[in-house]
């Protein structure tokens, strides 16, 4: 099953913004605690470009830290991250409305080393609606993983995982 850990790393690729707010509302830093359907518990930090879009941050395999703001379905992502490999990023779906949005991205890394292959999967559904106490987020995640040589592959199940939390902004 996935872990909260786990899914923490995927929702520090999604990322949004609400264009039926000002976007003022949603500038700037939000953090807050996700708790899983387990029971276990991960620490979140969203963080939004002035224009009210979500900023996606990654590393890669220099040391550099970038961010992407993700502001269209289509937009890909795609770097070589530390330890090597592929990592790619895409916006599936935006969907937009009186304080909520909900943001579907699709992500896959792979990386060929020694005769071996590794594969991995990752579809999100990252939903936000600002409500009186803060932004209420809620994260659904479902991955699958392959791993092998010219021999064999070996997958994993897929798997799936919900968490859900209240942001707060950073002042």
């Amino acid at each position: 099953m996935m872990t909260l850990r786990m899914l923490s790393a995927a929702v520090a690729i999604f990322l949004s913004g609400v264009s039926a707010l000002p976007a003022a509302e949603l500038i700037g830093s939000w953090q807050g605690q996700l708790t899983g359907a387990d029971g276990s518990t991960s620490d979140v930090q969203i963080d939004f470009s002035p224009k009210g879009f979500p900023l996606y941050s990654y590393t890669n395999n220099r040391g550099l830290t970038r961010q992407a703001e993700l502001s269209h379905i289509g937009q890909k992502i795609e770097y070589v991250p530390a330890g090597g490999g592929v990592q790619r990023v895409v916006v599936q779906s935006l969907e937009k409305g009186p304080g909520r949005l909900s943001i579907g991205i699709a992500s896959s890394f792979e990386r060929a080393s020694s005769g071996y292959l590794d594969q991995r999967q990752e579809a999100a559904l990252i939903e936000y609606a600002l409500v009186p106490e803060g932004l209420q987020m809620r994260v659904t995640v479902e991955s699958a993983a392959h791993f092998g040589d010219k021999h064999g592959m070996v997958g994993s199940a897929p798997d799936a995982a919900v968490a859900e939390g209240l942001l707060q902004r950073i002042p």
